[in-house]
């Protein structure tokens, strides 16, 4: 049952708008600090963002498409470049070319393990 709603198209659209959402909302001078102590949490935080993002996109389709993944990874790297046009144009946010290294970043995580260790990863290979 789990698989199947994986597979649905609810969980990456529901990410994705998820995604628009943290990104448009004013967080103030919170970005320019440490927090917890780590410096550029929130690079973290856009890296984990689209790797699942891309990772359930890459669930959302069957794999026949030998293709997909470069599909999945200029689409979800298209949506984080353009968040941060539409957070410095519509938002309190600034636009950060860092971001965006870290969404592109994320986004190859994403589409590389949802080929290769999603449900259609490895057919065919030897598994011994």
């Amino acid at each position: 049952m789990i698989e199947r709603l994986l597979r649905s198209r609810w969980p990456s659209l529901l990410w994705t708008i998820t995604i628009f959402l943290l990104l448009t909302v004013d967080t103030g001078s919170m970005e320019s600090m440490p927090v917890f102590g780590i410096r550029n949490l929130d690079k973290i935080v856009h890296v984990f963002l689209f790797a699942v993002l891309a990772f359930l996109w890459m669930l959302r389709f069957p794999a026949t498409q030998s293709n997909l993944w470069i599909w999945v990874l200029i689409l979800a790297s298209a949506f984080g470049i353009g968040m941060e046009y539409y957070q410095e144009f519509f938002t309190t946010r600034e636009f950060e070319v860092n971001d965006i290294y870290a969404d592109i970043a994320g986004a190859v995580i994403g589409s590389y393990l949802g080929k290769k260790i999603g449900p259609y990863g490895n057919r065919g290979r030897n598994q011994n």
